[in-house]
């Protein structure tokens, strides 16, 4: 790994990136593989307040849309949230017809974050999004970042200065000309004094997807060749190079209209976006884009080389009931048949309703408050004029703080599919609203709902009730037949029907699931648990472990806390790799590699999104006989064998071979390529393991939930970090324990047993670590972050010899 800092962060590359650069508080890395095909990936600190610009009733949901508004035209792919140096940071990524991109936010305070920004093309988008995912769970943060984050801006405004012409003749040899319709009305491209030309690629439409105005223009330069003009263009696409822009809050009477201003390729209105291809990746551009008269104008500079381009657009072609209107005064200029589409941010409400009147034809309607915005609490009712929108296909109403309550005739809006009411004082909704015969999507958040109809309709795909003031919950919920995620989390929840349970994604904190639902876990083969003894899993009934355990305490003078240790302590087994395995022996312990299988056990695979088989990954196998005398629980002969599918969905498979390991086949005899495996890290290399017994001990950074209720005297171990890191490696025997069996692991956040809980349900008592395996050096094991992967099973399964029904979860720092 190739590590990059700066004054308050730093971060690791993969090895494979060829150029790293940092530039005040940014770091940007490129790969560029053996085709020619490059992915970029840029870190930075950024203030919180740049995602103002964007709807959401909060900063996640603020993000999510400003990535939709980063890279033109694009469809959601995933959201997803990952941990990074102790905090949660949030996902999404996006993609074109061409481009794949990444994009990533953590918030440090109230007024900084962090974020990352990944492309690559699609079809490379499985190769690059764990890198994206490893290189952004690296970020360690330090340092003042307002500090940084203001001396970032005085030396870009001090570079702006630098190159600001000091006499009338430097300004006529460095300052682009404003942009003038070409007299002979032909297009043209100058870069740096080369003529381009335009190629017939090049395409102007209004997005669907954020109804923006997309212009791309391709150019050439006609005889290019690397050592003329290297200078200015890449060596990747032999003179080829693009320019793409999105422009919003445009529309003067059917003509694209406006100027918008960049500087260091950013659009201070966040109106317009730039993304270029085929120019050196240092060039940023410097100068403003104009529309006027149905042309686009671009005058400015790319680096230190003037930029000039004109473009005719072809405004008659444009199809703008696809556009989105931002302001009054665009609409003002708009005839009543060709508006579908308005987002309007904090506008007047004394006026919102008249200007909202004439555009019967509205298929999509934002109006959106910002949390300083003192005018909306005067905004007292929904508009009436939303009343005349029978077409509207979605409504989304946020930071409405002087509403509090939503009229009936929302109901009969019948082609409503997604309806958005946030930040309100709504206490009810009526009836008629939830009877919708095409509602799909309702996200009903930051309310002060008390209750919601009995009866919802059966099209509900997605529901969100976070942060109301919901005591119970209709039955009807449980039954209808296409919901699939439901958030009810932060909300004085005191009873809920049966069945909520079978929700694939219910968002609710574990305690409420537990108390409020039947989280009965019902068995691998669903014929229920069966009794098992808990004494055999833990330290104290084992004399030696006990022993090792007291002294230990004794030694660090931790004798106020041995009986609590005592009582967590676990019967672990510690694995460590030891040397490389060239396969010579079957059924040993192995990390890595491939697996000796028995002849009727064929490798395991799936049929991936593309309809093809992939292999699983291998990850270990252990001979339960060689290790049964460390320990009481696993079985006490046959072979155990992990695999995951990735270290995006895990997708964890654990097999128990209890025959004659004399019939085992070798994995020398395997014939499985390095594609054949689904994950991009193939097959790893394989290694022995040497096996010991040890007392495990919870790392006492986020364990309450271990000791909280059996030895709350242990709570002060959370702030001695020396002693008790000092007290775990005391314990540790003679292998080191980079991998092992039912011992505890660090956590950030949950703990694996509540994850496991969270997904197959039960308690979190009732779950053990089956294989904790670290990332390794020796195998090239790497969980993001070098982070921990951890296979989790039922006890109940344990002792009845079933592990077709594991938990496999990841955690990095």
């Amino acid at each position: 790994m190739q590590e990059s800092s700066t004054k308050t962060f730093s971060v690791r590359f993969p090895d494979i990136y060829q150029r790293i650069q940092a530039m005040w508080e940014t770091i940007r890395g490129e790969h560029t593989q053996e085709d020619g095909s490059s992915s970029l990936a840029a870190i930075g600190l950024n203030e919180v307040s740049f995602y103002d610009k964007f709807p959401g009733a909060d900063l996640p949901s603020r993000f999510r849309q400003g990535c939709m508004e980063q890279r033109g035209d694009v469809e959601l792919i995933a959201d997803k949230t990952l941990p990074l140096a102790g905090l949660a940071s949030y996902i999404r990524t996006v993609k074109s017809d061409e481009f794949y991109f990444y994009f990533g936010l953590v918030q440090i305070n109230n007024e900084y974050c962090y974020t990352i920004t990944g492309d690559c093309g699609v079809k490379d988008q499985a190769f690059y999004e764990p890198l994206f995912d490893e290189i952004w769970q690296s970020l360690q943060y330090f340092g003042d970042p307002g500090e940084e984050f203001a001396k970032q801006q005085a030396a870009i405004d001090a570079m702006f200065a630098k190159y600001a012409p000091a006499t009338k003749e430097a300004e006529e040899k460095k300052t682009a000309s404003p942009f003038h319709i070409p007299a002979d009305g032909q297009d043209s491209w100058e870069l740096g004094g080369h003529q381009f030309r335009l190629l017939p690629d090049s395409k102007v439409h209004i997005s669907e997807t954020d109804g923006a105005l997309y212009v791309r223009l391709d150019g050439e330069m006609p005889g290019y060749s690397d050592d003329a003009h290297g200078h200015l263009l890449n060596d990747y696409e032999d003179g080829k190079v693009y320019l793409q822009f999105y422009f919003k809050g445009i529309y003067n009477n059917g003509t694209p209209t406006g100027t918008f201003i960049f500087e260091q390729e950013r659009d201070e209105t966040y109106r317009s976006y730039l993304w270029k291809g085929g120019f050196p990746f240092s060039f940023n551009f410097n100068g403003t884009a104009t529309l006027q008269d149905g042309w686009l104008g671009i005058s400015g500079h790319f680096d230190n080389y003037l930029l000039q381009v004109a473009k005719r657009l072809p405004v008659e072609e444009l199809e703008w009931t696809k556009y989105r209107f931002l302001s009054a005064e665009e609409l003002e200029t708009a005839t009543p048949d060709i508006v579908h589409h308005i987002q309007l941010t904090n506008p007047d409400p004394a006026l919102l309703n008249d200007t909202l009147h004439p555009f019967t034809e509205m298929e999509t309607l934002t109006v959106f408050y910002s949390s300083d915005n003192e005018a909306a609490t005067s905004l007292l009712e929904v508009p009436t004029a939303i009343k005349g929108f029978m077409s509207l296909r979605e409504l989304n109403l946020t930071g409405i703080r002087g509403i509090d309550s939503l009229p009936q005739w929302i109901g009969d809006l019948k082609e409503l599919e997604r309806l958005d009411i946030a930040g309100s004082q709504i206490a009810d909704i009526h009836p008629s609203i939830f009877q919708l015969p095409k509602l799909q999507y309702c996200y009903l958040s930051n309310n002060r709902l008390q209750s919601i109809p009995p009866v919802l309709p059966d099209t509900l795909k997605t529901l969100v009730l976070e942060n109301n003031q919901l005591t119970s919950l209709p039955a009807s919920l449980s039954a209808l037949p296409q919901l699939r995620h439901l958030n009810i989390s932060r909300n004085p929840l005191q009873e809920l029907p049966p069945g909520l349970e079978k929700i694939a994604d219910l968002n609710l904190e574990l305690e409420k699931k537990m108390s409020l639902l039947d989280y009965t876990y019902h068995g691998a083969n669903g014929k229920g648990v069966i009794p098992y003894d808990g004494t055999m899993f833990q330290a104290i009934n084992d004399t030696g472990l006990r022993q090792t355990l007291e002294n230990a305490v004794k030694a660090l003078q931790l004798g106020d806390y041995q009986q609590g240790l005592l009582q967590l302590a676990r019967q672990s087994v510690a694995l460590a790799t030891t040397a490389p395995d060239d396969y010579a022996n079957t059924g040993n312990h192995r990390f890595g590699g491939l697996p000796d299988l028995p002849p009727d056990i064929a490798y395991p695979s799936f049929t991936d999104q593309n309809g093809h088989e992939k292999g699983l990954q291998f990850i270990a196998q252990l001979n339960c006989a060689d290790i049964s005398h460390l320990q009481d629980y696993l079985p006490r002969t046959g072979m155990l064998y992990f695999f995951i599918q990735d270290q995006e969905e895990m997708g964890p498979k654990v097999i128990y071979f209890d025959g004659d390991l004399t019939t085992l086949q070798s994995a020398a005899g395997l014939d499985i390529e390095e594609d054949y495996i689904f994950d991009q890290n193939g097959i790893y290399t394989p290694f022995q393991a040497a096996a010991d017994k040890y007392p495990g001990i919870p790392f006492f950074y986020n364990a309450r939930d271990y000791f909280q209720d059996k030895a709350p005297e242990l709570e002060a171990l959370e702030e001695m970090y020396d002693e008790t890191k000092a007290l775990k490696e005391a314990l540790y025997p003679s292998v080191n324990p980079v991998h092992s069996v039912n011992s505890y692991v660090f956590k950030q956040h949950d703990t694996p047993e509540a994850e496991a809980v969270n997904a197959l349900k039960g308690k979190p008592e009732d779950w053990m670590v089956l294989l904790r395996v670290s990332s390794d050096d020796n195998t090239g094991f790497n969980f993001w972050d070098a982070g921990d992967i951890y296979f989790m099973i039922h006890k109940s399964d344990l002792v009845q010899g079933d592990f077709s029904n594991v938990y496999c979860g990841l955690e990095s720092s």
